[in-house]
C-alpha cells in the first residue's frame, strides 16, 4: 500500500471510525487474532481511533473477540440484524422477523421432522430433542439455550435456522416462508461437514452491514466519509459502498476488490488488517507533529 496519492492520503487522514469484519479479515485462518494485530489495535486506540466489529457471527461469538481486544464499541452482528454494546442487555437496533412468519416456519419444519433453532436477540434457542443442528452450532462457536417450546420465542427472533436431511424438504419450507412474507431473505446450503444435511437461514431483507454502519455513525457522531470498512466477502459489499473508504483483504473475493478503495498487500492469515491499521496510525501520527 505504498505510493498513495496526496488526495487519497487526505481521505485516510479524515478517518475516525474503523469497522472491521472478523472471519477472513481481522482473524487468521485459525479464527484467532495475531499478536501483531493486537499491537496495531492498541496503537490506534492510543490515538483515539474508534474501532468496531461488523460480522455475520452472532453477538455472543463476536463479544469474545471484542473482549480480547478490549473494544467497548457497539458490535454489529448477524450482518446488521443486531447491534448492541458488549455485555449489555439493551439493543441499539434489532430487526425482528414477523412472529407469524416464525411460527409458520416452525410448524412447517415440525411437519417434515426437520430441526429448527432461533436467534432470539443475542442467544440461540433450540430444542433438547434436536439432533441435526449441534454441528452447525459448533461451527459458529455459539452458546445455546435449550428450551421446551420455540413458538413462545417468536416475538424477538432475528434469524431462523432450519436443518434437514433433504434439499427438497429445505426448499419446501423456504417456499412457505417466502410465500407468507416477501420481505424475508432465504439462504439454502449444504453442510460442509455432513453431505446428507442441508440448512436454511431466514432473516429480514431490510438490513445489512451498511444499515448497521448508519447506527454506528449516529452513535459516534461521525460522517460516512469518516468511516473505513475492512472486509473480504460479498456480505461486506453494501458497507463498502456506504463508507468513505472500503479496504479489501488480499484474500477477498473479486466482487469486493472491484469496489474497494484499497486492497491490502497481505492476506488475513498474514496480518492484512494490521497492515491497514499501521497505515492509518502512521498517517494520523505524522499529522500530529
Amino acid at each position: 500500500m505504498d505510493n498513495l496519492s496526496p488526495k487519497f492520503t487526505r481521505k485516510l487522514r479524515q478517518i475516525r471510525l474503523i469497522a472491521t469484519d472478523l472471519d477472513g479479515t481481522l482473524l487468521n485462518n485459525q479464527g484467532q487474532i495475531s499478536e501483531v494485530t493486537k499491537a496495531s489495535v492498541r496503537k490506534l486506540k492510543g490515538l483515539g481511533m474508534r474501532l468496531a466489529i461488523m460480522t455475520a457471527r452472532a453477538h455472543s461469538s463476536a463479544e469474545r473477540i471484542a473482549d480480547e481486544l478490549d473494544m467497548k464499541s457497539p458490535i454489529i452482528s448477524m450482518d446488521g440484524g443486531l447491534i448492541r454494546l458488549p455485555h449489555s442487555d439493551e439493543n441499539i437496533f434489532a430487526s425482528y422477523i414477523k412472529p407469524d412468519v416464525v411460527r409458520t416456519v416452525i410448524t412447517e419444519a415440525e411437519k417434515r421432522f426437520s430441526s429448527v433453532a432461533l436467534f432470539v436477540d443475542d442467544k440461540m434457542m433450540r430444542l433438547e430433542s434436536d439432533t441435526m443442528l449441534p454441528s452447525y452450532i459448533d461451527s459458529l462457536e455459539l452458546d445455546t439455550v435449550v428450551v421446551e417450546d420455540l413458538l413462545s420465542h417468536a416475538e424477538r427472533t432475528i434469524q431462523i435456522i432450519v436443518g434437514a436431511d433433504s434439499k427438497g424438504t429445505i426448499k419446501e419450507i423456504a417456499r412457505k416462508a417466502i410465500g407468507f412474507f416477501s420481505g424475508v431473505t432465504v439462504n439454502v446450503y449444504r453442510s460442509s461437514q455432513h453431505s446428507d444435511r442441508w440448512y436454511l437461514e431466514i432473516r429480514n431483507r431490510s438490513y445489512s452491514k451498511a444499515t448497521g454502519l448508519v447506527h454506528l455513525e449516529r452513535y459516534f457522531r461521525v460522517g460516512r466519509n469518516e468511516v473505513a470498512v475492512l472486509g473480504d466477502f460479498q456480505n461486506d459489499l453494501e458497507a463498502f459502498k456506504h463508507a468513505g473508504i472500503g479496504v479489501a483483504m488480499k484474500n477477498a473475493v473479486w466482487e469486493l476488490k472491484e469496489h474497494a478503495d484499497l486492497v491490502t498487500d497481505s492476506t488475513n492469515d498474514d496480518n492484512g488488517a494490521a497492515e491497514f491499521f499501521d497505515l492509518i496510525f502512521k498517517i494520523r501520527n505524522n499529522s500530529r507533529h
